[in-house]
């Protein structure tokens, strides 16, 4: 199984997983194809971190979700409900429009 034997397990977005990858010098064949989504879905490494600082320091969201979030990069708030489904925290409307400001500002 692959990662059977990892010591660390966290959240990655698809910049992480580019950088990771990056890193390599040979790749597997899904690890290439892995590095060929994240090179053409990832966001520029500035606003990436801007964005991820700014979710961090909302304090609403926790490290996994501000990954999900900033790898699907929403294009709605109904989509950003979706994205966040799959995690613990609920948030309010208010709530969930200042997620989407942040995440607008990054993927534009």
């Amino acid at each position: 199984m692959i990662g059977r034997n990892s010591k660390l397990e966290s959240a990655a977005s698809i910049n992480d997983v580019e950088e990771i990858l990056s890193e390599r010098k040979e790749l597997t064949y899904e690890q290439q194809l892995a590095m060929d989504h994240a090179k053409k879905f990832a966001a520029s490494k500035a606003k990436y971190e801007s964005a991820r600082k700014a979710l961090e320091e909302t304090g609403m969201l926790d490290a996994a979700a501000i990954a999900n979030v900033l790898s699907v990069m929403p294009k709605s708030e109904m989509a950003l409900k979706q994205v966040l489904a799959g995690t613990k925290k609920t948030l309010k409307d208010d709530e969930v429009s200042k997620v989407f400001e942040i995440v607008k500002k990054a993927s534009v």
